[in-house]
Order: structure tokens, then C-alpha cells, then sequence
């Protein structure tokens, strides 16, 4: 990292989703995110013990984050990570979930590249674009942002969700929350928001109010955006109603979701020129025997998982 490289912390949690996450990791490595502070809750595959020896070779950091009886995973997770010194000592939190990928379209696609159009923000708004099933009844292998390229037209309306990249220090009351940090008006607290296009959204064209949908004139996938693979193929679908979410919402895992975000009318390959800094640091990684033993059995647990769900739905 190079001296005025920005420090940013990514924030995440997950249950079951080891198969994906060593590829999620180098993946966001590689585009300049310094710190993962991940939390698991209630796993049934290696992906604990496989963050366990993330954390000892220096690359992540771990918290088991066990659910009791009504509580929310998530917000039992964001709440803590507020106080991290992770948090804390960061220039940027990134918020996002191990099924979504930021992907950066300007510069060289890091997110100080994405920094840099609006240096001047507290929150940088960057829309998700829903990516499908390519026509796939299974994953193979390989890496997800390899094999699933079809996505949402730019016109799709379900693009107007956002996530954010968000400033340390920015005039918050909970930079750890969902979509976008927690911000209160009454209280003087006023963000400056640039969208993904590095333009600055004005306060009256959000009413001044935090929002998880971006107002309709200010949506700009330009520079930026977070590629979602919220439903993979329908085998990683039904595994997904398996394991539930991290939000006690698992109600909403329909066929109606499915057909809503199972988007294949685009092909998208953006992505696709940061993935060999991703595979070098995957290789890198694994020539580890303790990782690589513990990778292996998250795809045998996830393989389990897929044979135990395939009656769902």
C-alpha cells in the first residue's frame, strides 16, 4: 500500500458462505481494502475455521457473532463493529455482504480510483446491479465473477438500491448501518453525498433523510458499481433459503425473488480485468496447507448444504 493509499475497512457477516469468501477477500484486496472485520453466526460449514486462519496469517479479522433467540444477526453485528478499533482507525468503511462485489469502473478500478471522483464526500452512493444465473444450474469451481456475467439492464428500477463507501469521521451517528451510515438532520448532522458518478446529490433531492433507494435524476453507475449476486444459480438460491438471513426476513425468499433478482438481459464484464489480481492473491494464500485444507472442506460442507437444501422451493 502506498503512503497516501486510504485505509479502509470493510465490514461484513455471513453463515455458510465459506465457499465463497476466499475469493470474496482477495477480491477486495486487490482493489485497496486494507482491514476485514467479518462476523459469522450459526454455521454449519468450515467458513469460521477458515477465517480463523485468515486472522493468524494476518488477513482478516474474526468475531463469532452467535444469534440468541430474536436477535438479529446483523444489527447485533453492525452495532459492535461501530465501536471496532478496525472502524475506528479507518479512513472508509465499505459495508457489504460476501454476495457483493464493488466494482470500480474508473482509474484503475481501486477504490481510491473511485475516491478520487468525489474527494470531497462523506458517502459515496454506489448502486447495486443484480447479476443471474447465466443459464446455469450450478456453479462449478471457479470463481463466482467468472462464470455469472449476466446482469440487469442499466435500466433496470431494482438498480436504484445503494450501498455505500463512507468517511471516518463524516457527520454520522452509526457509520456501520445498512445501505448508508445513520444520520439525524434534527441533530445538525448533514453528509455531503456524491452519487456514483462523482456528482453531489443535493439534500432536497433526498429530502434530507438517510435513503436505501437513490433518487431517480441522480442515478450514474459511471464510475462505480456493486455488482450483486444475490441468487447465483437456483442450487445457491435454495441453499440460500436454507441457511435464512442475517436480517430474520427469510420470508421474502420466494420464487417472486428469485425471478426479481435472477437478472440475465446484459452482459456485463467490468469486472473481469481485476480478476487475475484476485487469483494472485488467492494462489498466494492457499500455497498455506492449513488454508487450502480448510478451503477445501467449506466446498465439501457447501456441496452438503446444496444436497440438504435441493427439496426447497
Amino acid at each position: 500500500m502506498s503512503p497516501s493509499a486510504p485505509r479502509i475497512t470493510e465490514v461484513a457477516f455471513t453463515k455458510n458462505e465459506g465457499r465463497f469468501l476466499l475469493e470474496w477477500i482477495a477480491y477486495h484486496r486487490s482493489i485497496g481494502v486494507t482491514d476485514f472485520l467479518i462476523y459469522t453466526n450459526d454455521c454449519e460449514d468450515e467458513s469460521p475455521a477458515l477465517l480463523d486462519r485468515l486472522a493468524e496469517m494476518g488477513i482478516v479479522t474474526h468475531i463469532p457473532n452467535p444469534a440468541q433467540p430474536g436477535e438479529q444477526p446483523q444489527n447485533k453485528a453492525l452495532n459492535h463493529a461501530k465501536h471496532h478499533p478496525l472502524v475506528l482507525s479507518a479512513d472508509y468503511v465499505l459495508q457489504i455482504d460476501p454476495d457483493e462485489f464493488l466494482c470500480v469502473k474508473t482509474g484503475g478500478g481501486s477504490i481510491g480510483d473511485l475516491i478520487a471522483t468525489a474527494p470531497h464526500a462523506d458517502i459515496i452512493c454506489v448502486q447495486m446491479r443484480f447479476f443471474g444465473d447465466s443459464g446455469l444450474d450450478q456453479l462449478g469451481d471457479g470463481l463466482v465473477i467468472e462464470q455469472l456475467t449476466g446482469a440487469s439492464g442499466e435500466g433496470f428500477e431494482e438498480n436504484n438500491i445503494v450501498k455505500s463507501v463512507a468517511r471516518v469521521g463524516g457527520p454520522f451517528r452509526k457509520i456501520t448501518s445498512n445501505h448508508m451510515p445513520g444520520f439525524e438532520p434534527d441533530d445538525g448532522l448533514h453528509p455531503r453525498i456524491f452519487n456514483g458518478g462523482g456528482v453531489e446529490i443535493p439534500s432536497k433531492a433526498y429530502g434530507g433523510k438517510r435513503f436505501r433507494t437513490i433518487p431517480e435524476a441522480y442515478r450514474s453507475m459511471a464510475n462505480a458499481q456493486l455488482n450483486h449476486y444475490a441468487v447465483r444459480t437456483f442450487s445457491d438460491y435454495r441453499a440460500k433459503k436454507y441457511r435464512g438471513t442475517a436480517a430474520n426476513n427469510d420470508w421474502k425468499l420466494t420464487m417472486d425473488y428469485w425471478r426479481m433478482r435472477n437478472r440475465n438481459e446484459a452482459q456485463d464484464f467490468s469486472i473481469q480485468r481485476r480478476i487475475p489480481g484476485a487469483k494472485r492473491l488467492m494462489a498466494e494464500w492457499l500455497s498455506d496447507p492449513t488454508l487450502a485444507a480448510r478451503n477445501q472442506r467449506c466446498f465439501e460442507a457447501y456441496a452438503q448444504i446444496l444436497r440438504k437444501s435441493q427439496s426447497l422451493l
